[in-house]
């Protein structure tokens, strides 16, 4: 069996792998970041007489927090598991999917309070932004450890 050692062919090799790696990357990045950036510019460039007023008696803007950051967690935890074919490391799984999130809250609410003058920093905000992301976490655990459990209990029947 020959193997070719060229330094033209082992480099094309090196392209090639490095090019999968980044499609790989790309593919499982693109939603996570495109949710933040549209998190970013709802959250810190629309102008708050720009948002649409909501029947009074609820807290809204809660549960739009909530809801933006439950969405980005559940994207961000699910494109990990399945960039690590369904085995990811506990921690960094978490770590991505919950930390960074409730990281990026808490960035965002500090951005609000000094680089974007018509909006305001609110803890309430950010301790939404903490449960979405943490009720995401845990709805996605259960649901892939049910599926994982099925899919044993599938393949013990056989």
């Amino acid at each position: 069996m020959f193997i070719n050692l060229r330094p033209s062919a082992i480099f094309a090799f090196i392209v090639k792998q490095n090019q999968w790696r980044m499609n790989t990357l790309l593919r499982y990045t693109f939603l996570p970041l495109f949710v933040s950036f549209v998190i970013f510019i709802g959250t810190c460039l629309v102008h708050p007489s720009h948002v649409p007023d909501m029947p009074p008696g609820l807290p809204w803007d809660k549960f739009a927090h909530f809801g933006m950051f439950f969405l980005l967690s559940t994207v961000t935890l699910i494109d990990y598991y399945r960039l690590h074919k369904g085995s990811p490391h506990m921690f960094r799984w978490v770590f991505w999917g919950f930390v960074v999130p409730v990281v990026y809250g808490g960035a965002i609410e500090l951005l609000q309070m000094y680089a974007f003058a018509p909006r305001s920093a609110e803890w309430g905000d950010w301790f939404a932004d903490i449960l979405g992301s943490l009720t995401a976490t845990l709805v996605i655990i259960i649901f892939l450890k049910k599926r994982e459990y099925a899919k044993k209990r599938y393949l013990c029947k056989e």
